[in-house]
């Protein structure tokens, strides 16, 4: 039985649009993530809406009020979330930035001081490997705080860091894909060549019998 191209194609599929999410985010910078939210927002809102209406107009008679009024209730909520999302996008975004430039700065601070306590002394190896931890570490804190004081930086750096990720993703999908691709081909290839040999043995065989029968 041949094998499908389908899981091939999927593969391709999806490597070239992480690849495009990923030009995308680089592109549009510190206003991807934004981009995003409301998106999402507009989605939910919309989606929201339409499920309400649908509930409203085509409510069930066997449900009983408080089945219909927690339904209507839930929509609502995530109706007004949605609109949210899709209002205080931006303010949403810079949030973010700063909570994970906390998170970051804070986390450099601790390990920069846990590096320093537990340092082994009198290695010139450990003081190679302290001296440039704590380069490191300084960076991310430095890092952290930039995040903190322009929060749109750190939605730029987010951004140019997630789409550098959808893109190698991309190509490693479409390149996976092609592997793929191939050894479907092959396998059908092998598949089709036994066939015609099986017929061809079938048919040789069929004319020895033949001529056996027609000899006696």
């Amino acid at each position: 039985m041949k094998k499908s191209l389908f899981v091939a194609n999927s593969m391709t599929i999806t490597g070239v649009v992480l690849a495009l999410i990923g030009v995308v985010a680089i592109v549009c910078g510190e206003s991807f993530f934004e981009h995003l939210i409301q998106i999402a927002g507009g989605a939910i809102a919309l989606m929201s809406l339409f499920m309400l209406v649908m509930r409203i107009a085509k409510s069930k008679d066997g449900d009983s009020k408080l089945e219909k009024s927690l339904m209507i209730s839930m929509f609502a909520f995530a109706l007004i979330g949605g609109v949210l999302l899709l209002c205080f996008a931006a303010d949403l975004v810079r949030i973010f930035a700063i909570i994970l430039g906390a998170i970051i700065l804070l986390a450099a601070i601790f390990m920069i001081i846990i590096t320093l306590i537990y340092r082994e002394k009198g290695s010139k190896l450990s003081m190679v490997y302290l001296i440039a931890s704590l380069v490191v570490l300084i960076a991310v804190a430095v890092l952290g705080y930039l995040f903190i004081s322009d929060p749109e930086f750190g939605n730029k750096v987010m951004a140019v860091t997630l789409g550098v990720i959808m893109i190698l993703l991309g190509l490693l999908l479409l390149f996976e894909s092609f592997l793929v691709r191939k050894t479907i081909k092959l396998f059908n290839e092998k598949m089709l060549t036994d066939g015609l040999v099986e017929v061809e043995t079938v048919d040789a065989e069929a004319e020895i019998v033949e001529e056996k029968t027609t000899v006696e």
